[in-house]
């Protein structure tokens, strides 16, 4: 507390509760809220990755399939985190510094961060198909870089929401952050909005959406259609992963015009 200028656990409830400068409570923050699609995905990696492990240690030879999900899942992952920090780095921390100080340990902790996501992204693209004893260590390697990373990420985000959201909160309004966010929701493609937006419920995709400014038309038209194809191509890359097996695909998945009914 004291890192943001807080001096008190009433003063920090205070600031992080909705109030007259801040309409939602400090979770609903939208950097907050990336923090979680950037946990959601992490997490989802690791189990996808300790299964395959799993597979591979007792014998089981390592599937095309197998590789194609780990490569797409850390690609998607090396585009979002990148993105994020980018956006922190050019537009929100530029923003924040303009009245307060924002603690150089969440700008210089990116640099370490990237270097584990460089590795990775390179121990994945050196994936291939093959016998359990002959990908076995690079399997192994993968998942140890991959730990150490999530490891880090998370103490990071929980840095920031720690002393970087309280911080904000307390020196700036909701309608002032709601310029820097529309800078930022400017620079994203409807994939990466899908992004954003993975690991909430469907009326919750809706309200967040519609709580940034996002005409209902535009949801409907263009956002919604590329969460769906989230959801057929990353997502299900998620859960076979995880299973350890390709899944049988539901029959009432809607394409083309039909998915604008939402």
């Amino acid at each position: 507390m004291q890192a943001a200028g807080i001096e008190s656990q009433a003063e920090l409830e205070r600031i992080l509760a909705p109030n007259k400068a801040w309409p939602h409570p400090a979770h609903q923050d939208g950097w907050k809220l990336s923090h979680d699609a950037i946990r959601r995905d992490m997490d989802a990696l690791l189990s996808g990755l300790e299964r395959t492990r799993a597979l591979v240690e007792s014998g089981r030879a390592l599937e095309a399939w197998q590789v194609a999900h780990m490569q797409l899942l850390v690609k998607d992952m090396y585009h979002n985190v990148h993105a994020h920090h980018d956006h922190e780095e050019e537009i929100f921390f530029p923003w924040m510094e303009s009245r307060v100080v924002v603690p150089p340990k969440m700008s210089s902790d990116h640099k370490t961060l990237m270097a584990l996501l460089d590795r990775t992204r390179d121990l994945a693209a050196a994936m291939r198909p093959g016998s359990a004893q002959g990908c076995k260590s690079l399997v192994s390697d993968l998942l140890s870089t991959f730990s150490t990373l999530r490891a880090h990420m998370r103490q990071h985000l929980e840095e920031e929401e720690i002393v970087g959201l309280p911080l904000m909160r307390k020196h700036f309004t909701a309608a002032e952050l709601e310029v820097c966010e529309k800078k930022i929701v400017a620079d994203l493609k409807p994939s990466d909005m899908a992004f954003f937006l993975r690991p909430m419920d469907m009326p919750t995709k809706r309200a967040t959406m519609t709580r940034f400014g996002i005409p209902r038309l535009v949801q409907t038209l263009v956002l919604l259609p590329a969460v769906r194809r989230d959801a057929r191509t990353v997502m299900h890359a998620y859960a076979e992963l995880a299973a350890g097996e390709q899944l049988q695909r539901s029959k009432g998945a809607r394409k083309g015009f039909l998915c604008f009914a939402a």
